[in-house]
């Protein structure tokens, strides 16, 4: 049987690369991207390369343009028009704790999986945002999307490009969830320091290719914040 070839363009490479780093966290909400010719000159590829791969970008909500001023990261969970999953839930009755539960069962794969499958560079990118996260508790710099950045990296060392689309598809979710549980509760509760260590650990039994201990790890952090969430009302 002849099957479909598929074909990816310049510019879908050079969207994907600036998709990836925004869910990674290497660029933040409200980060200004680069010109259009200062991109294409660091792609090595033309500016209607650039042009069509930032275009793709606005289309799903993730970049803004704001005019005579330049491109920005667009912040999580807005433009809901552009999220199908939000656009469904911001019409339904739903609860923090709810959001946790659906990313327990993903975050306990991408544990799994990033165990077995991370590289050295994957650990490194998990590591870095494990090292930006200390560093936010002491500059007092809003640590969620650094967290979430953290899990992120850890859904991409997962190497199930399934899995991956999943995650990005549940992100806005995610940010909504854990900016609500941290700011209204988490928070004032004074375990940020238990939270940290749990990370570490996450981080650890990666670096070690130990699945089974990975996923332990990440069930006991999930399961700390699902278990706040339902204690709280959340």
């Amino acid at each position: 049987m002849i099957e479909p070839i598929k074909h990816r363009n310049v510019s879908d490479r050079v969207y994907e690369q600036l998709r990836d780093m925004i869910y990674r966290g290497d660029l933040a909400p409200g980060e200004r991207l680069s010109s259009e010719r200062d991109m294409a000159a660091l792609f090595k590829v033309g500016r209607p390369t650039v042009r069509s791969a930032i275009q793709k970008l606005m289309n799903q909500g993730l970049i803004v343009s704001r005019r005579g001023v330049g491109t920005f990261v667009q912040k999580p969970y807005s433009d809901i028009e552009k999220k199908p999953l939000l656009q469904v839930l911001n019409t339904e009755d739903f609860t923090i704790a709810d959001c946790m539960e659906v990313r327990l069962a993903l975050e306990l794969k991408s544990a799994e999986l990033a165990a077995k499958r991370a590289t050295e560079k994957d650990v490194l990118k998990i590591k870095e945002k494990l090292d930006q996260m200390a560093h936010d508790r002491i500059v007092k710099n809003d640590p969620i999307l650094t967290d979430i950045g953290f899990h992120m990296n850890i859904a991409y060392a997962s190497k199930n490009i399934v899995h991956i689309h999943l995650m990005k598809s549940f992100y806005d979710v995610q940010t909504y969830a854990m900016t609500v549980s941290y700011k209204v509760k988490l928070d004032g509760l004074g375990i940020n320091q238990l939270i940290d260590q749990q990370h570490q650990q996450i981080y650890e039994s990666i670096r070690d290719h130990d699945p089974e201990r990975s996923v332990k790890a990440m069930e006991e952090h999930v399961c700390l914040i699902i278990k706040v969430c339902q204690e709280y009302g959340l």
